[in-house]
């Protein structure tokens, strides 16, 4: 690498970009804010060489930095989602009871979709508040089982409420 941080990014940049801003993009599935999220990681390496010098790997230190950025932009993506599902909350007491029993009905007929463990787990770890170790012995699986089962049932869930919020 060159000794001025100005020269190594250029080089970094021209080498590289194009293949983080790939990489973003299937993460987050939004090739503008790919780009941005790219170009976050390329300026806090800038940062962090003006502070501290090179790091040991600049190109292992940008794929951490995108893939952290992208981790980031879909959690404000999601909270901005719930608070746009937030003011379609009717104003009436009516109308929000009736809206949630619809909800319930939704959730429970997408939990009826997912497979007997998914259902297990979810309704162990949401309704009674188990957490994974117990729901694990309740199950008799190990607790990575557990993790990794409440990870993809969510995921269900999601795919399945996704076309109605």
């Amino acid at each position: 690498m060159e000794d001025r941080p100005a020269d190594a990014l250029s080089a970094l940049f021209q080498s590289h970009a194009r293949k983080f801003v790939h990489i973003a993009v299937l993460l987050i599935g939004d090739e503008g804010l790919a780009e941005e999220v790219v170009q976050e990681a390329y300026l806090g390496l800038h940062r962090r060489w003006k502070r501290e010098g090179p790091p040991e790997s600049p190109e292992a230190y940008l794929r951490t930095s995108v893939v952290n950025g992208c981790r980031s932009a879909l959690r404000r993506r999601q909270t901005a989602a719930r608070a746009r599902v937030l003011h379609l909350v009717p104003e009436s007491a009516a109308d929000a009871e009736t809206l949630r029993r619809e909800e319930q009905a939704a959730v429970l007929a997408a939990l009826d979709r997912l497979s007997r463990r998914q259902r297990e787990v979810l309704v162990l770890r949401f309704y009674l508040g188990l957490d994974d170790a117990e729901i694990g012995a309740a199950l008799g699986v190990s607790r990575g089982t557990v993790s990794s089962t409440i990870s993809r049932a969510l995921r269900g869930m999601e795919d399945l409420l996704g076309g109605q919020r």
